[in-house]
């Protein structure tokens, strides 16, 4: 099931808690399959830690998630859901995302339209 939404996906959220080691361990297999499933590794992916109200029981540092990101050529944010808390910029990151891989995606393939 799960294998059938990353096929139809444009672009993906990878969600860990800064409070938790194991979930950032975790969505190193998530991406993993993400490309396996797309059959790329041009796919739209922002890493993002969850949780960030939450520091006095952070386990997993900005700059861990920052750095699998770089490694992953991703764009990396940390929010609170709980506190909305950069919420909205993270949707509006991946959505920038999507275009950008969209619009790279076109003017290969020559664009859509033609003048007569």
């Amino acid at each position: 099931m799960r294998d059938l939404y990353i096929k139809n996906g444009q672009g993906f959220v990878v969600v860990y808690s800064i409070t938790s080691q194991q979930t950032f361990h975790d969505i190193k297999t998530m991406r993993d399959q993400i490309i396996r499933v797309k059959g790329t590794d041009q796919v739209p992916i922002l890493l993002v830690g969850n949780k960030c109200d939450l520091t006095h029981q952070r386990q997993v540092r900005p700059e861990d998630g920052a750095e699998l990101a770089e490694f992953w050529s991703s764009p990396f944010a940390e929010c609170s859901a709980k506190n909305a808390h950069n919420v909205n910029n993270v949707f509006a990151e991946i959505v920038r995302e999507i275009n950008i891989i969209q619009n790279a995606r076109s003017k290969q393939k020559g664009g859509c339209c033609s003048i007569i």
